[in-house]
């Protein structure tokens, strides 16, 4: 239980991020932290639900790859409680003094960049966040110890199997505080992986971040966090909890796995989202024919199935036709799967239309050798809008980009 005291002003950054190579067609047109999650959510709702438990009353979106679906999705911030006198969210795009620039050159960079937005909050504590993390954590824990702690900056960390090399990883002494930090090493020094979560004394960052300004780009992992290892008190907290990354599509897809499997409670967790773009299917309950067959899935409202839905998670007013059978797929909003149509072990776009008697993804043996692959698991994607012809066959793996469109979310 946290204690019931007044914390330091505390300020919000959340690196929202740009295009993830690694998801494909799902983040053409929108950043990884926009993907929708478990129907009507979306991934960046964990962050900002953490904020709106803890308490904190401002946080700054860090965006830079069309931002255009965040900024509509997060609007003022009402449904995270971030509205009202000296409260508030922020998209925050790049640029330099009074001039736009093309891109934040790093996540550290985009701190640097938008440091008269903690200036202006009168920020203490500055605590900077990935936005495309699946968690539920009490970031006034994280802040209490380093009050404790005394430190100049707190990284969450959490224990994750050796090998993993998307992470960095850090040592701690016994007192917790880290005398070593590697950004994706070949040989970790533990077994503790950086979760992207840091809590910066202002002074501190500040500090570190102007010393940099002339770099030619700046990451917290691999610059900051280095520098500040011999002259600041840098220590670690260490999450015991759930916690997914969804940097890839088989990572995002085995966290919907886990949704159904009961690992991320929803409604426990306390997640909110800004409905006001579904607020018409938000009214309506899925609808379930008799023939319908609805085994171990997340079904959202506005939906209606006639066919088979098994071990899947359906977005808002998504059609699944009389004889169609989806298996193990994630589909988001609008989305048609025609009569005697079948769908297994695939993520369908907004808006994807699937042919009468198409099939699309099926089972799939993880594929040989060293050659990079979107999917180890075999998942197949269908992007937004993309429509599969009658008939048509979409092999495991296989990837249908979207039509050409200026449309953009």
């Amino acid at each position: 239980m946290v204690p019931s005291i007044k914390l330091p002003q505390t300020t919000a950054m959340i690196l929202a991020g740009g295009r993830v190579g690694e998801l494909s067609v799902l983040t053409l047109d929108r950043p990884k932290s926009a993907l929708p999650f478990a129907g009507h959510f979306r991934i960046i709702d964990f962050p900002l639900s953490n904020v709106a438990r803890a308490g904190i009353q401002n946080a700054g979106i860090l965006s830079q790859y069309r931002p255009a679906s965040l900024i509509d999705h997060i609007g003022v911030g009402a449904s995270w409680d971030l509205i009202g006198y000296g409260r508030g969210a922020k998209i925050l795009p790049p640029y330099h003094a009074a001039e736009g620039s093309d891109w934040y050159r790093g996540n550290a960079d985009a701190v640097l960049q938008n440091l008269r937005y903690l200036r202006d909050r009168e920020t203490e504590i500055a605590l900077i966040l990935s936005g495309d993390h699946i968690y539920s954590m009490d970031y006034r824990e994280l802040i209490l110890q380093h009050l404790e702690k005394s430190a100049d900056l707190t990284i969450a960390f959490k224990r994750v199997a050796h090998g993993d090399r998307r992470f960095g990883y850090g040592k701690l002494d016994k007192d917790g505080r880290l005398v070593a930090y590697e950004e994706k090493p070949a040989r970790p020094v533990s077994n503790l992986a950086s979760l992207t979560i840091y809590v910066f004394t202002m002074k501190a960052l500040v500090q570190v971040l102007t010393g940099m300004r002339d770099h030619d780009s700046i990451e917290f992992g691999r610059d900051v966090i280095p520098a500040m290892l011999a002259h600041h008190r840098v220590y670690g907290y260490i999450f015991e909890a759930y916690w997914a990354y969804t940097r890839t599509v088989d990572a995002y897809y085995e966290a919907h796995e886990d949704l159904l499997a009961g690992k991320i409670d929803l409604e426990r967790w306390g997640v909110r989202t800004n409905n006001e773009d579904n607020s018409l299917v938000r009214q309506t309950p899925p609808i379930f024919r008799s023939w319908t067959e609805a085994d171990n899935s997340m079904i959202s409202e506005g939906c209606i199935v006639e066919g088979r839905v098994q071990g899947s998670v359906l977005g808002p007013a998504v059609r699944v036709r009389k004889g169609a059978v989806v298996e193990g797929s994630i589909l988001f909003n609008n989305v048609v799967i025609e009569e005697e149509a079948c769908v297994r072990n695939a993520i369908l776009d907004k808006r994807a239309v699937i042919g009468r008697r198409a099939t699309v993804g099926g089972e799939s043996e993880p594929p040989a050798g060293s050659k990079p692959v979107v999917s180890r698991r075999g998942i197949a994607l269908v992007g937004k809008g993309a429509r599969v012809a009658e008939g048509a066959v979409v092999p495991p793996g296989g990837i249908v980009n979207p039509p050409d469109r200026i449309d953009l979310e």
